[in-house]
């Protein structure tokens, strides 16, 4: 009806009516055309293959936080990889440099015109190319929280597209409709390990039902997808990783306690330790969504703090697999060293070789090495 209350008479030219009569003919030869989502395989693994190359995000205001880790990181990777270094100018890569010093890996400036954070890992996930493809897709999400007050989140939600910009025609970047961090996944060859989060942050928002959004996290990570019902409040990373062999390793505060029984309260962990049987019942309840999925489960001491942030964890690793070896870089954490040696026999148990990265200077913001690195392409 028009605005006058009398009905709308469709006057259409006989130009327009040929052209939608053509436009159904087509609508076969346009079904069976390939589409472009054929070039794009799964997510990366978190645990297979060997790693080619890695993306960091540095800020010389960040130094202090970030500098150890990435030295005791770069210094101890092979010269097969290329690590792109994103920053704002050729000063803050310098400084970089001057702070690792030597390294045997390819350190390759990406400079930006925007303010950026130094955590590279919750920027994006990666994609395998598909069939005869040669290009990662980086898949960014729909934006970043807290953007509209925080410059160096807005300039992070341009990572995406600084990557492939920089280093086309062998990465593309693709924007999501979904809501997510790139730590929320946890993955390996067959399953993606989804935190809670994305499904508080989608639900009645991008997706109407949790069918709807694990059919679209299957589409996207080209996986099985397990969506943690019951976990902390913290990136996956913070309190799992898959491992290989359908295994993966659970974070326990229970085997802290049992390990170091009165010191533990010593820990350096300036919220205090979380001993609660709620924060507990988290962690178990983990563990027992990856034994339903059909995966083996292997503890690892773990110590959440009371505000639910800062942790201090061993599961926030970046694995590499390569030469018939798997191997861990490790976070390795001042003053907590009977800790330490702890979960490195947990992870040698495991199979993997320990390279220790000291994390002590960016684990009481948050995150660990897996927060600041993000891995862009594997063998």
């Amino acid at each position: 009806m028009s605005a006058t209350g009398k009905p709308f008479r469709l006057h259409w030219p006989l130009g327009v009516i040929l052209g939608l009569i053509a436009a159904l003919l087509a609508m076969p030869l346009l079904k069976s055309t390939p589409r472009a989502e054929t070039t794009v395989g799964p997510v990366l693994s978190d645990c297979d293959g060997e790693i080619r190359e890695l993306v960091i995000q540095y800020t010389s205001d960040s130094a202090e936080i970030v500098a150890n880790p990435f030295r005791d990181f770069l210094t101890q990777l092979p010269k097969a990889v290329t690590v792109h270094v994103v920053c704002r100018d050729r000063a803050a890569f310098d400084d970089l440099k001057s702070r690792v010093g030597e390294t045997a890996c390819t350190l390759n400036p990406i400079f930006v015109d925007h303010p950026i954070t130094s955590w590279s890992r919750d920027r994006w996930i990666c994609l395998r190319p598909a069939g005869s493809a040669v290009a990662y897709t980086v898949l960014s999400p729909q934006g970043e929280m807290g953007a509209d007050a925080w410059p160096e989140r807005k300039g992070d939600e341009q990572i995406g597209d600084d990557l492939a910009a920089a280093l086309a025609p062998h990465v593309t970047a693709v924007r999501s409709p979904l809501w997510f961090d790139g730590g929320d996944f946890v993955c390996d060859e067959e399953t993606a390990f989804v935190t809670p989060n994305v499904r508080k942050r989608n639900m009645q928002n991008t997706v109407k039902s949790e069918e709807e959004l694990l059919a679209r996290l299957r589409e996207i990570t080209g996986r099985k997808v397990v969506l943690l019902k019951n976990a902390p409040d913290h990136h996956a990373g913070m309190y799992m990783m898959a491992v290989g062999n359908r295994t993966v390793l659970v974070g326990d505060p229970r085997l802290t306690r049992e390990l170091l029984g009165d010191e533990a309260e010593k820990l350096p962990l300036p919220p205090g330790l979380d001993n609660s049987d709620e924060c507990q019942a988290r962690f178990d309840a983990v563990a027992e969504q990856c034994r339903e999925a059909g995966y083996n489960v292997v503890r690892i001491p773990i110590a959440p703090g009371k505000d639910g942030r800062m942790f201090i964890t061993y599961l926030n690793v970046i694995l590499d697999q390569r030469d018939g070896k798997r191997v861990v870089f490790m976070p390795w954490i001042d003053h907590a060293q009977r800790l330490n040696e702890a979960a490195e026999q947990v992870w040698e148990k495991a199979g993997y070789e320990v390279k220790r990265v000291n994390c002590t200077d960016c684990y009481k913001f948050f995150g660990s090495l897996r927060c600041l690195v993000n891995v862009l392409k594997r063998g």
